[in-house]
This record gives C-alpha cells, structure tokens and sequence, in this order.
C-alpha cells in the first residue's frame, strides 16, 4: 500500500476534528481521562498490589542498601534492571506508598495514551477506545489462562507494555523501524514482554509477505527487510539494557545447580505460570473458548470485509484496503502468540507422555524450556484481538443497520422496521437471561453439593456469584451461535437468492441485524461495566491490600501485627512470617529469612531459597507429592516440630522473631498439642492479637556472628 493511502485512511479523523470545533480537538484529551478512569476502577487497589512489595521493594533497595540491609532477598541479583534503576530514583522524593501511587498514574497514563493511538490506528473511530479498553481489561482479567495481567500494581512489566502497544501501533501501520525501537524498549524494562512481542510481529510481517501477493517474492522481501534493519539493529541493542542482566543470572553456578533451580522455579514455584498442565480445566476451557470466539471473529471480519469491497467507490475502497492489511498484521499477531502458546502446551504434555513411555528419564528436563512463558503473550493477544475483531464487526452491523433504516423510512415502512427491531431485541435479551439463570441454577445446586460434601466445622463455604458460570461467559456462547447463523444466512442462502433477483437484499433481516447489535452491546458493554462495577463495590465494601492475607477476615489483625513489629522491634531484626503473607516488609519495614512470594531470579539464590522454604513451611513427615504438605499454617509447623526444634533452625537461618497465625480453638482438643502451644506462649510470646502472635526467638546477633548467618 502506498504512502498516499496510509495518509488518506489516517487523515479521515484529523479531516473530521477540523471542521467539528474546539469540542472535537478536545476529544483526544476526554479519551484518554476515560481510559485512565477504566484503568482506576480496575486496579486502584490499596497498596502494595500482588506484587508491588517485590519489584518496588528491589527498586528502593537498588538506590539505598542500606533499606533492609539485612533481607537476603533484596540482596540477590536484579533481573529488571533498567526499571529498579529508573524507578528506583522517586525513593528519593517519595514515601513508599506516595511512589507507588506516582507510578501507577505514570503508567496508566502512559498505557492509556498508547492504547488510544492503538485504537485510532485500527478504528479511528471517536471514543471507541474507550470502549475496546474497557473490554480488553474484562477479557484479560475474566478469560486469562496463566496468569496475566497489564492493569494493576507497578512492576517491570507495567513500563513495558506502554511501550509495547505504543510500538505495535506502528507496525500496525507499517512503520516497522519506529514499531521494533519502541518494542526495543519494552523489552529492556521487561526481555520477556518486549522479546515475545518482537518474535510474534516479525512471525506476522513473514505472513504478511507469504499472503499478500503484491509483497511475495524474494527481491521483494529482502528489500523490505533491509529497509527494516536500522529498526531492528537500534531495537536490538536498547534491549539489551534488559536482556543482559537475565543473562548473567546463572553465571558462576554449576550445571547441576542450573538444572535444579529450573526444576524449582518452573513445576514447585511457577507452575500456575509455566505448566499448562497443573491448571484447572475451566481455565483451558475458558482460553479455548476465548481462541474459538477470536477465530470467529477474524474469519467473519475477513469475510465482510472482501464482500464489502466490491459494493464502495475508490476512497472507500482505498481505506477499506488500508484497513484489512492493518488487521491481517493484527490478527497474524494473534495467530503468532497462540502457536507459541501451543508450543510450550506441546513440549508440557509431550514430556510428560515421553516420561511415561520410558523415552526420557524425567519430564523435568522440560523446566529449561517451559521457564521462558510460552503463554505470556497469548494470555493478552487474544483479547486484544478479539476487542478490536468485535469492534471492527460492530461498526461494519451498525453502518448495515442505519441504512437499512434509512432505507424503510424512505419507503414509508418504519412501524414494521420498529416492530420487527424491538421484538427480536426482547427475544434475543430473553433468551440470553434464560439461558444465563438456567446455567446458573444448575451451576449453583452442583457447588452447593460439593461445600456440603467438604464442609467442616459446620461452615459451609457457598459459591460468590462472581465464582460460577458468569452472565458474560453465557452471552459469549449465545453470541457464537448467532455469528454463526449470520454467516450461514448472508453467505449461502442469501447468495444463492440473489443470483434468482437482482432485488434482493444483498444484507441480513432486521431482525439478525437487531439481535447481533444487542449481542455486541452486551460483550462490548455491558459485561465490562458489570465487571467495573463489581470492582468498585468490592473497593466500597473492603479496602484491604489484595496482598495482605488470604483470608480477609484476619487481614486487619495481620496489619496490626505489621505495625506492632515496625514500632517495637530493632531495625535490624529479621523475621519469619507465614507462607501466604506477601506485605511484611512493607508494613513492617523489617527483613525476612524468606518469603514464599519473592523467588530470587538467579539460579543459586533459586536453590537456596527452596532449601529454605522446605524448613521453613513443609509440614514435617508429610511425602514430597502430598496434599498437606504445603498447606498447614506455620502454627502447625510449629506445633509439629516444637520450641527447641524451632530454636535451632531460627538460629541456623538468622531470624529472631517470627509471626504466626493464633490456633483455632480446636488445637484444645488435642493435649499435646496444646501443651506444645503454651510452651511457645510461655516462652516466646511478645505481643498478640485474635488473629496472630509475635514470637522472639533469639536476640540480634552480634557482628562477628551476623555474617554467617546464612552459611
């Protein structure tokens, strides 16, 4: 496409600015306040977020050692290095809670900015990417398959992934140097997130050059590529700014110590992130749903858009043009990120079944490939291209829809025109109800039966609704159908109708058209707002850390002990906290032996930490592969080993104090169990809560001492 089309396509927009006024030049700025407000509802959760303690806690600890001097963790090597570098400096004008909230604003704004050009690039259509931001953040957080997420707390990734939408914009528009710098970029913040992003665009730009006839050849495609090379060469060398430091993390281990901390980080640590295979089936059938509907989408799109070219005049077929070849790179994209999806799903079950047949010795050789996130970029492709896949049908339906109305009101047939829209709207909303509450009833008697059957106590654990077959879930099922019955409908029967009577219509009934716009309004809209709705009403209603406790009912007693810890201990102490505490350091500011939660990044730290977790967490007496293994709470650990046993690994592992949940009132039942509690109280207690207790352990060490404390 030449030069002249892509600017003819683009200048639409600018043309339309100009001559609506002052209000129109201010739309740019109302888009991008909307999106930074669905960005708000969606992650303005208290801090620290899931993972903000980790990457905010490195990042102030890269400009000042002196910050929790102490914690083995923050002194490990740092994988993200261009982010703890950048970020790091607002630790310098900022409290901890003041600088993540800087940060979260910083991204949003910048994620907002370069999803509006993203949006204008493919639809520059006013305020739509309000719209498609809003429907990309329900998809990724309803329909992810490993974990994913780009709206929330401040980490490496979030500054890449700005850059990343920003770049993809412009490869979308066939400004590749610009596209692989900025990509380039994102990849230093993050090598994995910039690194897939680059692997899946140069994987659609090969496709592109394989389909288009006017780029297929050999002459043709070395051109291009050597007009690509400046891009990807200055691309290239900014990401190592974040590829190198990922690089020397294994540097001085051994080959054995390599393999083992893969082992661990990838099937004992990462697994919900790295191993398909451990994930619950509703989230493959989920994703797999998510892969189909896109699928749906782009063909039906790919359709349209051919039939409709031959019924436009040259401007309109020149932007028509421009459009289908930006969403052939998007939707290669896609197809990219899923190939590579199952890639890594193929080497997960692959080694497994090689394992079992006696081929390989052991499926845990996989770990050095699986490490790398095959379903990264899938997770959050495969909305992206199905927003803007719906987008683009929805815009392509109401323009079919308006001027059929046009149309019957010229003809003088506007009751039936209203009357037919008005009942298939009822019909196509009941039916979706219908089937939503049906689902549900039958979805909400099987959970109930499960809580009974697993019920203890007398507690009976009932289903949230946001937990079962959501109303979303059952729209998109219905949406399928009726995209199906639109293709049947316009591409066989009205075909074959047409060639009898040139009269004729050569689009769906009203009805159909009714139906799949209120089907779009539902996917594009409605469950979106119903998602951000429940997000705030869960903000209203509980206004805890998303990383405090898992159980919400004790996070306040988990806060206080946090507090209690801060004001009454030595700064130099260090702590042991139980397994799925995430938010110690930041309430407390003290260190920590260990935490389940921060997983050093290079390989010996990796196998150190696992030692320490096995003593720390592992229940003792329980096998490797046993449920319960992991999932006692540390009172229970504590119980189970006693006060001496403890007291020699505290001093093994260099922690004086330790926090632990207070024992149900059925510990009482069982005398050695009690007896062995009221000796830790007797002994160690300092401080309690009804939901944790402080132990001191040992004093600080003295400073000859303090050095081996790890060895």
């Amino acid at each position: 496409m030449t030069n002249v089309s892509e600017e003819g396509y683009d200048s639409k927009f600018a043309e339309l600015r100009a001559r609506q006024g002052i209000m129109t030049r201010l739309t740019p700025f109302l888009e991008v306040a909307l999106i930074v407000a669905v960005f708000v509802a969606y992650g303005a959760w208290p801090t620290p977020d899931v993972n903000e303690q980790y990457y905010v806690g490195k990042a102030i600890h890269f400009w000042n050692h002196d910050w929790l001097g102490n914690d083995p963790f923050l002194n490990t090597p740092d994988s993200h290095w261009l982010f703890y570098a950048t970020f790091g400096l607002f630790s310098f004008l900022f409290s901890q809670n003041v600088m993540v909230w800087v940060g979260r604003v910083l991204v949003w704004l910048a994620t907002a900015c370069a999803w509006r050009r993203l949006s204008r690039v493919l639809l520059p259509i006013p305020f739509l990417c309000v719209l498609t931001a809003m429907g990309f953040a329900f998809y990724l957080e309803s329909f992810h398959l490993a974990g994913e997420w780009i709206i929330g707390g401040v980490e490496g990734k979030s500054f890449a992934f700005p850059l990343v939408f920003w770049g993809l914009s412009f490869f979308f528009e066939g400004k590749y140097n610009r596209g692989w710098i900025l990509m380039g970029l994102g990849a230093a913040f993050h090598a994995l997130v910039g690194g897939w992003t680059v692997l899946a665009c140069l994987l659609s730009w090969i496709l592109e050059r394989l389909f288009n006839r006017r780029l297929r050849g050999t002459k043709t495609f070395f051109k291009n590529l050597t007009r690509m090379l400046p891009g990807l060469l200055l691309g290239g060398l900014v990401s190592l700014l974040g590829v190198v430091p990922a690089l020397r993390l294994d540097q001085g281990a051994t080959r054995e110590i390599i393999a083992e901390s893969r082992r661990i980080y990838v099937y004992e640590r990462l697994s919900h992130h790295l191993v398909a295979s451990s994930l619950p089936w509703t989230f493959l059938g989920r994703f797999s749903c998510l892969v189909l509907a896109f699928a749906l989408v782009a063909v039906l799109g790919a359709l349209l858009t051919r039939r409709r070219r031959a019924e436009h005049d040259a401007e309109a077929l020149e932007a028509t043009s421009v459009e289908r070849e930006r969403f052939f790179r998007l939707n290669a994209f896609v197809c990219a990120a899923c190939l590579f999806a199952a890639f890594g799903a193929t080497v997960d079950w692959g080694s497994k079944w090689l394992a079992e047949s006696g081929r390989i010795a052991d499926y845990h050789e996989a770990a050095g490939i699986l490490r790398y996130y095959w379903y990264r970029l899938s997770d959050w492709a495969v909305p992206f291209g199905l927003v803007f896949g719906v987008a683009r049908l929805a815009k392509f339906f109401f323009d079919v829809l308006l001027k059929k109305i046009d149309e019957k009101r010229r003809a003088g047939d506007g009751t039936r025109l209203l009357y037919d829209a008005t009942a298939s709207g009822f019909l196509t909303l009941l039916g979706v109800l219908a089937a939503y509450w049906g689902f549900r009833f039958v979805f909400y008697r099987h959970a109930v039966a499960v809580a009974k059957a697993t019920a203890t106590d007398a507690l009976l654990p009932l289903p949230k609704p946001t937990e079962g077959l959501s109303f979303i879930a059952t729209v998109d099922f219905f949406g399928a159908f009726l995209l199906l019955a639109l293709a049947f409908f316009w591409f066989f029967k009205g075909r074959r109708l047409s060639k009898d009577d040139a009269n004729v219509p050569r689009v769906p009934s009203t009805p159909l058209l009714t139906a799949f716009i209120l089907w779009v309004a539902i996917i594009g809209f409605v469950g979106p707002m119903w998602r951000l709705a429940y997000y705030v009403d869960m903000r209203g209603v509980k206004v805890i850390p998303r990383s405090a406790p898992p159980k919400e009912s004790i996070a306040d007693g988990w806060i206080d002990a946090c507090k209690w810890a801060r004001d009454n201990t030595p700064q130099e102490a260090v702590f042991l906290v139980p397994r799925g505490c995430e938010s110690f350091k930041w309430h407390a500011h003290r260190a920590e032996a260990g935490n389940w939660k921060e997983i050093p990044q290079d390989a010996k730290s990796i196998v150190k930490w696992n030692r320490k977790m096995e003593h720390f967490y592992a229940n003792p007496g329980e096998a490797k592969d046993s449920p319960t293994r992991w999932n006692q709470a540390l009172n229970v650990v504590f119980i189970n080993k006693g006060l001496d046993r403890i007291l020699k690994e505290s001093e093994r592992y260099g922690y004086q104090y330790a926090v632990v949940e207070t024992p149900p009132y059925t510990i009482f039942s069982v005398p050695e169990a009690a007896r062995r509690w009221q000796i830790f109280i007797d002994n160690c207690c300092v401080y309690s809560n009804p939901q944790f207790v402080v132990l001191k352990l040992h004093d600080l060490p003295s400073e000859e001492n303090n050095s081996s404390a790890e060895e």
